[in-house]
């Protein structure tokens, strides 16, 4: 009767008295014993609006120092996960049927699919070409920007990014000069002439802050008037 009273909340829910069982996560899973010394990945908790994967990614480079193997490592990898969740993500994980998640394979499948929204843009080979070196950006400054880019590309070949990393230079500077009069093959190539151009630019910048000296003819004149 209580539910067909409109502006009245539902009951709340009271757990069962096995509940305390419930688990995602198969037998073979729930059952085993963490690893003695198991310390929860120290990361930031992801709560569901940042990327998925991300976070897995992040996850399984935390986890590689779980010294476990065989259907253990398989365990640590799948319950560990819950403590680098919180907020909607953790309720979500707890909303799962019991014994729907039978290998970390699924959970990282449910995970990334849940959350695919909070997924980053995708970056393509020509998004590259739009990394265009700012009119007062140094070429160290543009090399590093142009590098932490190109990690977010996904299938890139080398001949694009190689053209995309010259195209972008300003149209004066040295360094643009010789990558167009001397095509490279591979990125480490222009990697290397783009240290070699940082040198020389840190090396000017530090010889212009260095107070002028006097010059030889006005050294002499001191010397000649006293």
């Amino acid at each position: 009767m209580l539910s067909r009273v409109p502006e009245i909340p539902p009951p709340l829910e009271k757990a069962a008295p096995d509940s305390y069982a419930d688990s995602p996560f198969v037998d073979a899973i729930s059952i085993v014993a963490m690893p003695k010394g198991f310390a929860n990945p120290n990361m930031t908790l992801f709560d569901g609006t940042t990327d998925p994967f991300d976070h897995v990614s992040q996850y399984k480079q935390k986890m590689m120092a779980v010294t476990a193997v065989g259907h253990v490592k398989e365990a640590c990898m799948c319950k560990g996960f819950a403590f680098t969740l919180s907020g909607p993500a953790l309720r979500w994980l707890v909303s799962l049927p019991n014994r729907s998640i039978s290998t970390f394979a699924d959970l990282v499948n449910s995970f990334t699919q849940q959350f695919a929204s909070s997924r980053k843009p995708q970056r393509h080979a020509g998004d590259l070409y739009r990394i265009v070196q700012g009119a007062n950006e140094t070429i160290g400054e543009y090399n590093t920007r142009f590098n932490n880019e190109k990690v977010a590309v996904r299938k890139c070949d080398v001949s694009t990014t190689v053209e995309a990393f010259g195209r972008v230079l300003h149209h004066e500077s040295d360094l643009y000069k010789q990558l167009t009069m001397h095509p490279c093959h591979s990125f480490k190539v222009v990697q290397e002439k783009a240290a070699a151009a940082i040198r020389l630019e840190e090396d000017i910048l530090a010889r212009a802050s260095i107070p002028s000296m006097p010059s030889v003819s006005s050294t002499s004149a001191i010397f000649e008037v006293k």
